[in-house]
């Protein structure tokens, strides 16, 4: 293994531990404090242009997005740890790729349960649908960085067989 790799793979790991303790530490949060950021996060989406415009014009409710974008923070910040783990995976290049691709998947799901867990030492429900977006947004990070992975594959292999 290069130290090329091995430099990459120990950043990977820092990013993967980061992400770990942003979400982990957004679940130790308590009732009061959860509902606060959603409503900060809400309240600088609705300032967006398009968002704005559709609030004034009676398309969309002051607030009604916020379980939306509730949902979309699970998904996103699972599709970014899913994204870590499968690079993770490919950077180690565990074999055989057809069986350990699964890997980063079950992980996921594993640290999804867990996060739902986590809540209920701060008095907020878990519930099985955020376990559900938190799984479905590793599998689009990971399998972006999967489908990228095979490009790039396909396009070293094209430019080898041409020389």
């Amino acid at each position: 293994m290069t130290k090329k790799r091995i430099a990459a793979i120990i950043i990977d790991s820092i990013l993967i531990i980061l992400t770990l303790v942003f979400i982990f530490g957004n679940s130790l949060k308590n009732v009061e404090e959860s509902t606060d950021d959603s409503k900060g996060v809400t309240e600088i989406v609705e300032k967006l242009p398009p968002v704005h415009n559709a609030i004034a014009d009676n398309k969309l409710q002051k607030g009604e997005i916020e379980g939306f974008l509730r949902s979309l923070a699970h998904a996103f910040e699972f599709a970014l740890l899913g994204a870590e783990f499968m690079l993770l995976l490919l950077l180690a290049g565990l074999k055989p790729l057809s069986l350990s691709v699964y890997l980063p998947f079950f992980i996921c799901l594993i640290l999804g349960v867990a996060d739902e867990s986590l809540q209920m030492l701060t008095d907020r429900a878990a519930e099985v649908v955020d376990v559900i977006k938190d799984f479905a947004g590793s599998l689009l990070g990971g399998l972006t960085v999967l489908g990228i992975y095979g490009l790039i594959r396909i396009r070293n292999r094209k430019k080898n067989y041409q020389e």
